[in-house]
This record gives C-alpha cells, structure tokens and sequence, in this order.
C-alpha cells in the first residue's frame, strides 16, 4: 500500500498497532491524527532539508487528505506514529515498542542506506 493520503497512514499505523478491528478501535481516529500532525515537526527538526518545499501539515479528519512528503520518508512518518501510540499504554513492554519505534523513525530519516 502507497502512503499518499491521511486514510492509509492511519490504516497502516494500525496494522502495525494490531488494532484492526473496529468496534471500537483501541486507538481514536483522533489520537492517530494528532500523532501524524506531530510527526511533521518532529521531521523537521531531524531534516530540515526535506521542508523547504515540503510544508508542515496538520490533520484533523481520516479522509483522502494528500500527505505531502518525499516518498522515501513516508515510512517514518507511521513508526512516529505508532511510536506515539505506544507511549500512551501502561505495560513495560509498550515502552520498549515505543521506543523501537521512535528509534526507527529517527533512523529512517537520518541513516544513508
């Protein structure tokens, strides 16, 4: 699946959240929103480079919005989410996801492949 709009970030952020089945998800629509919103300055500051045609954005409906971001990065953008996610719960093992996945954010921007 192509990251393009705000609907597949949200669906793949919760793939990998394991949070799949609707009734009710486990995450809100607005938690996920508000983390991919984050995730753009949080970008910034890692790879200013990439924001000087790329605008920060922020996202407040699970629609066909078009997420603008270089494609090679778009990736990142869903570890930061679900990173974030992760934060939010009470066990130990949630705070090692957490941090596994912020860290693959951060590599995933910053690391020459």
């Amino acid at each position: 699946m192509a990251l393009e709009t705000v609907t597949k970030y949200i669906t793949a952020a919760r793939v990998l959240l394991q949070d799949t089945v609707n009734s009710p998800y486990r995450y809100p629509d607005v938690d996920l929103l508000n983390a991919l919103s984050e995730a753009f300055p949080e970008a910034k500051k890692l790879r200013p480079d990439l924001f000087i045609v790329t605008p920060l954005q922020d996202f407040a409906v699970n629609d066909a919005t078009v997420v603008v971001m270089d494609p090679m990065y778009r990736q990142a953008l869903v570890y930061y989410m679900v990173g974030k996610m992760q934060l939010r719960d009470d066990e130990e093992v949630q705070d090692q996801r957490a941090a596994a996945f912020l860290s693959m954010f951060q590599a995933k921007l910053t690391t020459v492949s």
